[in-house]
């Protein structure tokens, strides 16, 4: 069972604070401190008195330690949530630190009722703009948005995600408006409630049970993968139909299930509304610079070839870079403005790398300048000169072995080998031994059954991550990909009733209406 909670460490970290900053404080702070202390020392007082009381009379294994101001240990039916799910999440043997005790109190604390309204059992994330916490709603649920939500009607469990103050309230209205709107799909995340008080907000989301990321990307097998990949598209198809780019997919950011093959995405901090650029638009738009234009431009550039300028008086370029090292997309990196919900798409793409080579993170940049570099030894220098002037940017490189395309067959098999010199580094029964079977360092693929399906799965990930994003599939079209031929058939069935149904509407919006003589519905 999940330990009680010692809250005498609370009282004993509370008095090595007085001790160190009585002298610097105010008189309004010795106030609000001497406050803090009285709850502390009546707070250890009820919880004593609540152990002892509870030694006699409660089984261990039929309490969940729920953290709230009005009584900080108290026990919740194990029939109605729950027990071993909270269990299962936070493990048999946790216990929450003094840290995230404190942390929740304070939280409480800083939003008056919220207490009553939702338990809170522990922290269970924390990001640049955000801490997540693990907890039940305590009345009848107040939620009233209709989603679809299937996957989640099991559990009565959220997420609380406190939005820092430090962050604008243009970007929390941004945020949580998108999440209003991309209600309704079974891979998006949907919001639940939202509460503010003054200046703190909190976003009430499902909490979906799942496993990171680094316990299964080595172990997942090939229909593991398909089950990821066709998730994480449909998810990206739903909200580009919207118009909104997530900027931000990531495997943190897609929380997967792999014993039950489902996913759902989540975090909208850096998500935006798609608008096209119409003044000073890149070149992208128009298909970039040709070559003619390019040597006209190199014959009259007064620039120095080697090297770079000490003063450099050219205007810097400025576009959007909201993303996480090691996936953005090459656009992205080449500071275009009229970057496209495609930007996605690449993310995907490296995802499934990560996935099909075993390795994470697949790409380690601490810089765009790095960023471009490990690109260049998978493209080749050829195509990302030809990929920078897309974007009306010249690109040079004075390393001779980086001129040609790697293909990803090789890059995948090269990247197991080099773990298995390493060591012990997959199981007998890893399905990373079996691309060993079907693709050799060269990346060519034996032509089989599944040599078939790894070729499958290369294709997708060149799609995916195309160099050029004017060329680059959308999720829709990748969700027709021959790779998810075992989820096709059904969404192809679901379509044909789709259409089926509109034919049949079709024929009601015929009748008319005597009074008026106007088409209507019924």
């Amino acid at each position: 069972p999940i330990p009680s909670c010692d809250w005498s460490s609370d009282v004993c970290s509370s008095d090595l604070k007085r001790q160190r900053s009585d002298n610097n404080e105010s008189i309004l702070e010795q106030v609000q401190n001497e406050n803090k202390r009285k709850k502390l020392t009546e707070l250890n007082e009820l919880t004593t008195n609540e152990n002892n009381n509870n030694d006699n009379n409660t089984d261990d294994n039929e309490s969940i330690e729920i953290i709230n101001t009005d009584s900080r240990v108290s026990t919740a039916d194990a029939e109605d949530i729950t027990y071993n799910e909270v269990q299962s999440i936070l493990g048999v043997n946790y216990t929450i630190p003094n840290s995230i005790k404190e942390e929740i109190i304070e939280l409480f604390e800083s939003f008056p009722n919220l207490n009553k309204i939702y338990e809170i059992y522990s922290k269970i994330g924390e990001g640049t703009f955000s801490s997540v916490y693990l907890g039940k709603e305590r009345k009848v649920s107040r939620f009233n948005n209709n989603h679809d939500n299937k996957r989640n009607k099991t559990s009565s469990l959220v997420a609380l995600k406190k939005i820092y103050v430090t962050s604008s309230p243009q970007r929390i209205f941004n945020e949580l408006n998108l999440l209003y709107i991309l209600r309704g799909n079974e891979n998006v995340a949907p919001l639940l409630d939202v509460l503010r008080y003054e200046d703190q907000v909190i976003a009430v989301l499902p909490y979906y049970k799942h496993s990171d990321f680094r316990d299964f990307y080595r172990d997942l097998p090939l229909i593991g993968i398909k089950n990821y990949m066709f998730d994480l598209f449909q998810a990206i198809e739903f909200i580009h139909k919207h118009d909104v780019i997530h900027r931000d997919i990531k495997p943190t950011n897609f929380l997967y299930n792999p014993f039950t093959g489902k996913g759902v995405l989540v975090d909208f901090g850096l998500a935006e509304k798609y608008e096209p650029v119409i003044n000073n638009a890149c070149p992208c738009i128009n298909g970039g610079f040709n070559n003619e234009e390019i040597s006209k431009f190199e014959k009259l550039s007064v620039y120095p070839k080697n090297g770079y300028l000490k003063d450099d008086q050219r205007p810097g370029r400025r576009a959007n870079r909201a993303g996480t090292r090691g996936f953005r997309a090459p656009e992205v990196l080449f500071k275009c403005n009229c970057q496209t919900p495609l930007i996605d798409i690449w993310s995907a793409g490296v995802m499934l790398l990560t996935l099909l080579s075993r390795r994470f993170p697949f790409f380690n940049s601490t810089d765009d300048i790095e960023a471009i570099m490990e690109l260049i030894n998978i493209y080749g220098t050829i195509e990302m000169k030809e990929c920078a002037n897309l974007h009306g940017l010249n690109l040079d490189c004075n390393i001779p072995k980086m001129k040609n395309k790697i293909s990803f067959s090789a890059i995948i098999a090269n990247s197991i080998l080099m773990d298995c010199k390493e060591g012990d580094t997959f199981a007998e029964d890893s399905p990373a031994w079996e691309i060993l079977s079907v693709i050799d360092k060269r990346g060519r693929i034996i032509d089989n059954k599944l040599g078939n399906e790894y070729n499958n799965a290369i294709d997708l990930l060149e799609k995916s991550m195309e160099l050029y994003s004017n060329k680059r599939e959308n999720a829709e079209n990748l969700l027709k990909h021959e790779f998810f031929k075992e989820f096709r058939t059904e969404v192809e069935e679901e379509d044909e009733e789709g259409y089926a149904n509109d034919d049949d509407d079709d024929d009601d919006s015929d009748v008319t209406n005597d009074e008026n003589n106007t088409p209507y519905l019924d």
